[in-house]
């Protein structure tokens, strides 16, 4: 028995470290790559480079336009944060304190929401889009990431609410709050780790988010980060050191973002789970 636990011990740590080096690898690899002189990309694609250099990411920055892309992404990414955090805030309310007839189709119509494909919306929204003359247009966008981020983060919010006591609520009405009120005063104080969880899931989502911008954004002045990267990718040829650039620019504010987060993200999704 005791020869077994220390073997079954190393196993798993052994099984650990092949986890973490298949999820940490290509971020090494694309950090090695955007650092590495453009010489040395096709004769060591893998080795270590001789030198380290900026070169590719000072470039990737001007070419790509990453000072415009950035203002792109974070404007729809706060705008998207808004819209959700608030709708999505009343709908969990209303789904989690209200009885009223229907809400469990409301919430089965959200369940299925969650389940359709993403790529089965691409043609009736291409021509709803076409008709509205939302098209190439980063509110057009922002409706649709709204859209698609709705379902998931009314579920994660109701979870969050059911298990606030309803006394709070009654006690404010009898001093003489209304509803909206009392989810203001006091849901939303209470609810703050729920909703920041929420602002970083929807933040990250529509920073990496690629096929609707790419499928809706045509002018390369409202190009989103995400999808930066092509300028350096062409029909017969790319700039694979610029292309690495270029991804390493993309990742990096989030994966900061995260860091500092990260403990606010966690406390959300386990609070969350466990009220739930």
């Amino acid at each position: 028995m005791k020869t077994r636990k220390p073997r079954a011990s190393a196993i798993s740590h052994l099984f650990l470290i092949l986890v973490f080096l298949f999820a940490v690898g290509p971020l090494l690899l694309l950090v090695n790559n955007a650092l590495k002189p453009k010489e040395e990309f096709m004769t060591k694609p893998f080795g270590l480079p001789s030198r380290l250099t900026l070169d590719n990411l000072t470039a990737s920055w001007t070419q790509g336009h990453y000072a415009e892309a950035f203002r792109n992404s974070i404007g729809v990414g706060i705008a998207t944060i808004v819209i959700v955090c608030m709708l999505g805030g009343l709908a969990a309310y209303s789904l989690s304190k209200f009885e009223f007839r229907g809400r469990g189709t409301v919430m089965a119509f959200f369940l299925f929401a969650m389940s359709v494909p993403l790529g089965l919306f691409l043609v009736p929204l291409f021509f709803m889009w076409q008709k509205l003359h939302l098209m190439d247009s980063l509110v057009g966008l922002i409706i649709i990431y709204s859209g698609i981020y709705l379902p998931f983060n009314v579920f994660l919010l109701r979870s969050y609410f059911v298990g606030i006591p309803h006394e709070l609520g009654e006690a404010a009405k009898i001093d003489g709050c209304g509803e909206l009120k009392v989810f203001s005063k006091i849901i939303l104080p209470i609810a703050a780790p729920a909703f920041s969880t929420v602002a970083l899931l929807v933040g990250l989502w529509t920073w990496n988010e690629f096929f609707f911008a790419n499928s809706f954004i045509q002018s390369d002045e409202l190009r989103t980060v995400s999808t930066r990267y092509l300028t350096f990718v062409g029909s017969f040829s790319s700039d694979w050191s610029k292309v690495s650039a270029a991804g390493l620019i993309a990742v990096l504010p989030m994966m900061a973002l995260y860091l500092f987060l990260q403990r606010r993200f966690i406390e959300g999704m386990t609070e969350g789970s466990i009220k739930g």
